[in-house]
């Protein structure tokens, strides 16, 4: 068993560096894909729908010439995602050894050059303050008490006039209630914000709000399950939850766009920027 341990940092990691060092040396499968926006079917759905929001994000904007980082990057499969469809300089930050190493191999099979860092965001190398573009986080900041110090910290990589996208699972609805009934440790590693919630922080970060709402109608796939034994039950909750989130994302993509909502969307997003006085 995972045990949560809180952490000394600034922004109080509720988790801990133990646990997500502990998780990725239990990952045992292999290297993911990287994100494939151009596959089709229903597998691909999700990916495609974040493809749109991106796609509108950097719209008018150089990519090319432009770089970015995306903290919590252990096995990342955003990275080669952005290098290759947009052309930005590519980095990443986590604090896991085993998960920047996971990283740095997804980047050498998609053949994409890019630096990751084994470090703390809350003790970033000097040599990156100010230096990106657009800094990038899925799933990262809700693990922080002191949400606004996170986002705080995570901004000094920005440029003045940067932007930060950052996306959290949305446990204030029936998924959290849903993690927490499934697996309370999983649940208990989380701070679950609402839109208002993860947009105050930013502004309290000294953050301005481009967008921030929630995202897809459902994904039962955001219930994290991985510390189940692999009996039965794992199987048959992993594959209802895929089969009800496809008949679900079948009816958004080909019959009627459903409403995004706190109740049961998986994911709220913030789109933010750094001004160009911030401190």
């Amino acid at each position: 068993m995972i045990e949560t341990k809180n952490s000394n940092l600034p922004g109080g990691d509720i988790a801990g560096e133990e646990f997500w060092e502990e998780w990725w040396k239990r990952t045992r499968l292999p290297l993911p894909p990287a994100l494939d926006p151009h596959r089709p079917g229903l597998k691909n759905y999700e990916v495609r729908r974040f493809h749109q929001a991106f796609q509108q994000l950097f719209k008018g904007y150089d990519t090319s010439s432009m770089a970015l980082v995306e903290i919590g990057c252990a096995q990342s499969v955003y990275l080669p995602y952005f290098a290759k469809n947009y052309g930005f300089k590519v980095a990443g930050i986590d604090r896991s050894e085993t998960g920047c190493g996971r990283a740095r191999k997804i980047l050498q099979r998609e053949g994409v050059e890019g630096e990751i860092y084994c470090a703390d965001f809350f003790a970033i190398p000097p040599e990156l303050i100010g230096r990106f573009d657009v800094v990038i986080s899925f799933g990262v900041i809700e693990h922080f008490k002191q949400t606004a110090e996170a986002l705080r910290a995570m901004a000094k990589l920005l440029k003045p006039g940067g932007r930060m996208f950052d996306d959290i699972p949305n446990f204030t609805g029936v998924l959290g209630r849903y993690q927490r009934l499934l697996d309370r440790v999983m649940y208990d590693a989380h701070v679950p914000m609402s839109r208002e919630k993860l947009a105050s922080a930013h502004r309290e970060a000294g953050l301005e709000i481009e967008s921030c709402d929630y995202f897809m109608p459902i994904c039962l796939e955001v219930i994290n399950v991985e510390r189940w034994p692999r009996n039965l039950l794992y199987w048959f909750t992993i594959r209802s939850h895929t089969a009800i989130s496809r008949a679900v994302w079948f009816v958004d993509d080909h019959v009627v766009r459903l409403p995004h909502n706190r109740w049961t969307s998986p994911f709220i997003y913030c789109v933010s920027r750094k001004p160009l006085n911030h401190v």
